[in-house]
């Protein structure tokens, strides 16, 4: 063991002074400048500036205004792999329905107390971060993705039955997600729509008023910045990353007995 270790510790020695000689030597390429590039500066500049209309996306959370505002084309084609990465999950369990009876086992009274208080914090955390999204650091994805968690917990701690006899229904997530995606193009298009039937000018995926194109989304909520389609792009993201991991779970909760008897022709979960 001892000549392990040595050779262990040689090892990592080695590849130290290796990684700072590359590094010095400049092998991983050329490294980047300690001052702001001109897009990156003007980004910053403009992500919130009241005092130039035309540029500002009114957000506070400069990540949320490149996301959604500045590069929201990039984001939602993001947004439609997630979704075809579902639909792939959905075609390879197909013709699962769900079980007749469900046994409500779980974990131990402690487990199942705890989580019960644990589960309120995250819906409300997980919300939260996509209502704030535009404010501070978070965003619709985060603030789904911690939403999902919830699920994910009871599905653990309480067994998958308990999902079920909630009410939630694997078909019913999936036209959820169908109707929050359907939501994210509407919004994506209402201006240019708007500006159609205003006789005016209008771009996809436009936030904002330009100078070509006056209409805007709404800029605030009272005196707070609301930043437009980036708050409602959030909430939607939310629900659609939520309900579309909470939908994948379900499906591959399924018992193995259950996939096969689908497999078989004999479908059980739905």
């Amino acid at each position: 063991m001892r000549r392990r270790d040595l050779a262990v510790a040689v090892s990592l020695a080695s590849l130290s002074i290796a990684l700072g000689a590359v590094f010095s030597l400049g092998g991983l390429g050329v490294i980047p400048a300690s001052d702001l590039r001109g897009l990156a500066g003007s980004v910053l500049k403009n992500t919130f500036n009241p005092w130039s209309p035309n540029l500002t996306a009114y957000s506070l959370n400069a990540v949320a205004a490149v996301m959604w505002d500045y590069r929201a084309l990039d984001t939602i084609l993001e947004t439609a792999v997630l979704f075809a990465a579902i639909a792939g999950i959905a075609t390879l369990f197909r013709g699962i329905r769900e079980p007749p009876s469900f046994r409500l086992r779980g974990l131990t009274l402690v487990v199942k107390a705890s989580t019960r208080v644990v589960i309120p914090l995250i819906i409300v955390a997980g919300i939260s971060l996509a209502i704030h999204g535009h404010l501070s650091p978070g965003g619709g994805f985060q603030g789904g993705a911690l939403l999902a968690v919830a699920p994910a917990l009871v599905v653990t701690v309480f067994s998958v039955g308990a999902i079920y006899v909630a009410g939630i229904r694997a078909r019913t997530l999936l036209k959820a997600r169908y109707l929050a995606l359907l939501l994210i193009v509407l919004t994506s298009i209402a201006i240019p729509i708007a500006a159609t039937i205003l006789g005016a000018r209008g771009y996809v995926l436009q936030n904002m008023g330009k100078a070509d194109a006056p209409l805007s989304m709404p800029a605030w909520f009272f005196n707070t910045p609301l930043a437009g389609s980036i708050f409602v792009f959030n909430l939607l993201e939310l629900i659609a990353v939520s309900i579309g991991l909470t939908y994948c779970l379900l499906l591959m909760s399924a018992r193995m007995e259950d996939i096969r008897d689908s497999l078989a022709g004999d479908s059980v979960y739905e």
